[in-house]
């Protein structure tokens, strides 16, 4: 006997969404480096105290140590938790302290 969704409205075959913190929207110019690959220029379009989401026409391995720096913010170590063809999501090493989470926020009003 198959099992019933206890949520109707989320289709059963596709993945639950494992996201552990609200996703605050971006638009940075960054840079993200690695031994793969060096220096490269890249978009932050969202951003975590656990994470981001960059654009990149990269490919890149998940797994590969990288890091991501945003010019006069933040230079942040994490690993490569997605890849595709547009984009990556790194998971940073250690969580961005609430000052920095809270900067993000109050730059994302003024915009």
């Amino acid at each position: 006997m198959a099992s019933q969704s206890s949520n109707p409205e989320y289709p059963s075959w596709l993945a639950a969404d494992e996201r552990k913190a609200v996703r605050i929207p971006v638009d940075w110019p960054a840079t993200v480096a690695a031994d793969k690959f060096g220096v490269e220029a890249v978009r932050i379009t969202n951003c975590t105290r656990l994470g981001c989401r960059i654009e990149t026409w990269l490919a890149v391995t998940v797994g590969t140590f990288v890091h991501v720096a945003v010019p006069n913010f933040a230079d942040v170590p994490g690993w490569v938790a997605w890849s595709s063809p547009e984009a990556i999501g790194v998971d940073f090493a250690h969580p961005l302290p609430n000052r920095v989470l809270e900067y993000i926020i109050e730059q994302n009003v003024a915009i």
